[in-house]
């Protein structure tokens, strides 16, 4: 046996937990000069369309398909008529040849929250290379606040579908309509990408999912992104022309801040009898009115989505994001409630390794391959790049460096992928027949390869857990082994929840998010960490990763978190890879059937880490961290098991056994083609 002692640093300290959209200080007080500058676009893109068309011919740093070809006209905001009444703001850019001969051609989409005004450059940009590109604030946001309530995704597939026809109506339309986006404007894609009466073309949703962020395989509840919905649900309903990116004047109740740095507002204590609301209790309904009214009546609101917010949006944005008054026991999104996969309308899909949509997505992938083959050989393609969410990590990282802007540049040329407008939209080039379905950037090894298949065939990597009963896991007391060794039967560790590990990278929204350093976390005593043999040659990992423990607890309820971390030579540094972890009343798999366990029975935890493609090199370890916390990434186990207790949270005894009888490992997905 080895104890690892009471953690040393007994008080949580919420200024280590960071922030990944920061700006400068001083941008608070100047922010609305620049949110002024986009907005005035329309009356300087003539000049920044040719700076651009001048860089981008200079030596050919850009490709052809990226450069402005055409003038282009801004129409006057119109707006979209609703067959319940309620209206969207709506922005045409047409190029000037098409405006002004009546002609026709095609068309790109864009549905978004974010405030069109602010995103007019890119409705100038695609217009110059010639498509009519329509910018629309969605229901109850941004310019459409007046006209309706925003609806929570709930109305984006019967709203995207009535715009889509409303486009087949104008005089420009040929026949070709494509939509493009990421984040929130690659929802509105995928909400309309099926069943779609044929009138949509092509589709490129950028860093989005069909399936529902907020489902856990292990039941675990991802605080972080739900303080960043909160900012964003707020911001989005209630500002009609953006005048800041301060977050405290968007949520002014501070709840983010509460999500963010208060663990006592996130500790878990349902009872195991939950009468949580479930999200698989309405996945039955199809029809987003009549979903609105179960909203309504399982959470007292009164949001009538096809009249101007009375008020009443602010309450079920509390209930389902602050309050977390719901249960995500079901694996799709509502924008998605309906969907078989069967999919037809050619999609082009982006994902990035550190971006907290991957694992979905890939789900999305296999689901695809599985209902329609011929679709994923012929009309689907998927880039999976080294970025975040938006590439947010490098675009607001500090210091900025060089290999950040390399990065950003080439994030930005698959951010707007003309070449696969041209083929579907404009029936030129040939691209697509030269591309695998998957296209993956390996970490570290700088290079892409292509897929036909997800996972792809690789062969299985087994390292076995053991333990020398020492305590700095940094000089390999903590081991990982293809053998089971002779090994202490079990480590120990306590779990303060309290004082839960902080999150410092990963795949977060808002919060820090990418590739960091972890030295300073590994060091804390309630955290283990198990460390190979250095490398004597590297090996390249791709694929499915999971993590079997075997582990005991002195509370009928707790969590057990995983982190892969790839270490440097000499043990300088220590980067963050990729976590997930499992709450043991769900460790039997079904989200609706969960068990506490008996105190300090041994169990057996099964916890899907996810997917990654990482190659490490020579001279590095492989390393694996476990602990009972990941806040604000995730909530935390109260270790209470719904018993009320004045404290609200008890401290559990954790024991992670590596020996023969119960060998805890990690299985890794070895790709061998060099």
């Amino acid at each position: 046996m080895f104890t690892k002692s009471e953690n040393t640093q007994n008080k949580f300290n919420p200024k280590e937990i960071r922030t990944g959209f920061k700006l400068p200080i001083f941008f608070n007080y100047i922010d609305w000069l620049f949110l002024l500058m986009a907005r005035l676009i329309r009356y300087v893109h003539p000049i920044l369309l040719k700076i651009f068309s001048l860089i981008g011919n200079f030596r050919k740093l850009l490709d052809p398909l990226y450069l402005p070809e055409n003038k282009v006209i801004r129409l006057k905001e119109y707006l979209v008529p609703l067959e319940d009444g309620a209206k969207l703001a709506t922005d045409i850019y047409m190029p000037k040849e098409i405006y002004s001969q009546k002609g026709k051609g095609p068309t790109i989409l864009i549905r978004l929250p974010y405030w069109k005004d602010i995103l007019s450059i890119i409705g100038y940009y695609f217009a110059s290379r010639g498509y009519v590109t329509i910018l629309q604030d969605i229901r109850g946001c941004a310019s459409s606040i007046n006209y309706g309530t925003n609806s929570l995704y709930i109305y984006e597939r019967s709203d995207g579908k009535d715009t889509l026809r409303w486009i087949s109506k104008r005089f420009w339309y040929n026949g070709k309509i494509g939509m493009w986006g990421l984040s929130y404007l690659g929802i509105t894609q995928l909400a309309v990408s099926w069943d779609n009466e044929g009138l949509l073309s092509a589709i490129a949703p950028i860093h989005c999912s069909y399936a529902n962020v907020f489902w856990h395989p292990g039941g675990l509840y991802p605080v972080g992104f739900s303080g960043s919905l909160i900012l964003i649900m707020k911001s989005i309903s209630t500002i009609s022309h953006l005048t800041t990116i301060n977050f405290d004047k968007w949520d002014k109740e501070g709840h983010y801040r509460q999500l963010f740095y208060n663990p006592q507002v996130s500790l878990y204590n349902e009872p195991l009898k939950s009468k949580k609301p479930k999200l698989s209790d309405m996945s039955s309904v199809e029809s987003p009115k009549f979903l609105m009214k179960i909203m309504n009546r399982v959470y007292n609101t009164n949001v009538i989505v096809s009249k101007k917010d009375s008020g009443a949006l602010k309450d079920l944005i509390r209930e389902i994001f602050y309050k977390v008054n719901i249960f995500h026991d079901y694996e799709l999104s509502p924008y998605a409630i309906g969907l078989n996969y069967q999919l037809v309308t050619p999609m082009l899909y982006i994902g990035g390794w550190y971006d907290m949509f991957i694992e979905h997505m890939l789900k999305d992938v296999k689901e695809i391959q599985q209902n329609a083959p011929d679709f994923f050989k012929n009309k689907f393609r998927m880039v999976i790049g080294p970025w975040s969410h938006i590439n947010l990590d490098k675009l607001f990282i500090q210091p900025l460096k060089p290999k950040h802007l390399r990065d950003s540049f080439t994030f930005f040329q698959h951010l707007l992928p003309f070449w696969w407008y041209e083929y579907w939209l404009k029936e030129k080039g040939d691209n697509l027949n030269k591309l695998p379905p998957l296209q993956i950037f390996i970490i570290n090894k700088n290079k892409w390869r292509g897929f036909n298949q997800w996972p792809p065939k690789t062969e299985k990597l087994k390292l076995y857990l053991h333990s020398e009963g020492k305590r700095n896991s940094l000089v390999s007391e903590h081991t990982l082994s293809e053998k089971i060794l002779k090994s202490k039967a079990y480590t120990i560790y306590q779990f303060d929840p309290s004082n839960p590990v902080y999150t410092y990278g990963g795949r977060n929204l808002f919060l820090l998010s990418g590739p960091h350093n972890q030295i300073k976390i590994e060091k804390r005593n309630d955290v283990l960490v198990y460390t190979s043999e250095t490398l004597n040659k590297g090996i390249e990992i791709i694929g499915e990763i999971e993590v079997v423990l075997y582990a005991s607890s002195n509370v009928k309820d707790t969590d057990f978190m995983v982190k892969l971390v790839d270490i440097f030579p000499k043990g300088k540094k220590s980067i963050n890879i990729i976590d997930s972890g499992l709450r043991v009343r769900y460790r039997e798999g079904n989200l609706n059937s969960p068990k506490f366990i008996e105190p300090n029975e041994i169990i057996e935890c099964k916890i899907k880490l996810g997917s990654i493609a990482i190659y490490f090199p020579e001279n590095h370890k492989i390393g694996v961290e476990i602990s009972s916390s990941n806040f604000p990434r995730f909530d935390i186990n109260s270790n209470l098991a719904g018993e009320i207790s004045v404290r609200k949270y008890k401290t559990a005894v954790q024991k992670i056994y590596h020996n023969e009888r119960f060998p805890s490992h990690i299985l890794l997905p070895i790709y061998r083609k060099d």
